[in-house]
């Protein structure tokens, strides 16, 4: 026994010197995708402006932890895909999406919030859905303004990546562990796209529920970094439809 125990610890003493070899070497290695990585900080400006412009404003401060979790969410893919751990960083962005459906369920039921704290209420994401799409803030929009169908598909495909139900989100391949940290050019313009999407999404879906807060020369701020997460091209139908002008 004293001999197998000996051998796991070598086993480990290895594995711990080459768990930061393999992050060291993928990070060096996808430096050259140095811009995709640039882009979706931009995008992430958007989610720290929604809380340090309006939500630490506007919602109780229970509310706003979801919101907060979920900025966390994607903070954590980002840098979870900078190392190429691709699968647990589309993990992280199911759980972004979840996080700020839910934070927009719960900023208008307080009773409900007080019963999730103490663990006697829970919300699905399908039921969180439905009642977004009934709610008179939305119920109106057109679809390519709400976003919602952008977040259900989105959910759908990274939910395959979570439950490891789809060759594609396998972390071994061909019968060979590929290891956690992986240069993969064709991964990361998979995370990318699933993350542009996914953001765009929630804030498309954001300024629907808070278009009250933000229409006409309010928040500025706000309004300029949404515009970084929303391609132009949707800008004239938003201002259009929620009468908010974002920046070009």
């Amino acid at each position: 026994m004293e001999q197998f125990k000996l051998e796991v610890s070598a086993n480990f003493e290895r594995s711990f010197v080459a768990t930061r070899a393999a992050v060291e070497s993928t990070l060096q290695e996808l430096d050259g995708f140095k811009n995709k990585y640039a882009a979706s900080y931009n995008r992430l400006v958007s989610l720290q402006a929604w809380r340090s412009e309006l939500f630490c404003d506007v919602l109780s401060s229970d509310a706003e932890e979801f919101f907060r979790e979920a900025h966390n969410d994607a903070l954590m893919s980002h840098a979870l895909a900078r190392q190429g751990a691709w699968r647990v960083s589309l993990m992280s962005l199911r759980s972004l999406i979840e996080n700020t459906v839910f934070g927009l369920y719960y900023c208008e039921h307080p009773v409900e919030l007080q019963q999730w704290s103490t663990g006697d209420h829970k919300l699905g994401f399908s039921e969180t859905i439905s009642y977004l799409l009934r709610h008179p803030k939305i119920s109106h929009l057109d679809d390519s303004i709400t976003g919602i169908d952008v977040l259900k598909s989105e959910y759908a495909t990274l939910s395959k990546a979570v439950h490891g139900s789809a060759r594609a989100f396998r972390m071994s391949r061909d019968g060979i562990v590929t290891g956690l940290n992986l240069n993969s050019p064709a991964d990361l313009g998979a995370w990318s796209t699933r993350e542009k999407s996914t953001i765009t999404g929630l804030n498309l879906l954001l300024l629907c529920f808070f278009a009250d807060h933000i229409k006409g020369a309010a928040l500025p701020n706000l309004r300029k970094s949404v515009s970084l997460a929303i391609p132009v091209a949707r800008h004239q139908a938003i201002k259009t439809a929620l009468k908010i002008t974002l920046r070009n």
